[in-house]
This record gives C-alpha cells, structure tokens and sequence, in this order.
C-alpha cells in the first residue's frame, strides 16, 4: 500500500506543458513576424486543478515564451 501511495504521489508530481499559464486561457501575441505563446511546466495535479477551476494556480516548475 505504502508503494502505491509513493507512485500516486510521483505520478502527481510529473511536469506538463501547458499554453498560456492554464487551461483554456488565450494569449497569443505577434512579435517581429513571429507568433508568440506563453507557456509553464507545472506539476500534472495543478494543471487538473487549473482546468477545474479556469484559472492560474501559480505554481510552476519553469515557465518562458515559445515564438515561431
């Protein structure tokens, strides 16, 4: 039992890639003929949390700015 609480607990932890902050959320700018995109690594439970609530929990492992 103590393993399977110990893998949930990991498993919660892994990072995810999620657009614009959270969930749902638009904020896509042009910059220099680029189109630019925030984004945050952010634990897989707060992203759940994020979707559920449609706002930003504000935790995050890293976040930045992605432009193509």
């Amino acid at each position: 039992m103590k393993a399977f609480c110990l893998a949930v607990v990991i498993a919660f932890a892994l990072p995810k890639r999620v657009e614009c902050g959270f969930p749902g959320n638009d904020c896509t700018r042009f910059a220099n003929h680029e189109q630019c995109v925030g984004y945050e690594v952010e634990p897989l439970v707060f992203s759940w949390l994020e979707h559920l609530f449609k706002r930003d929990v504000g935790f995050a492992y890293s976040s930045g700015e992605d432009c193509r």
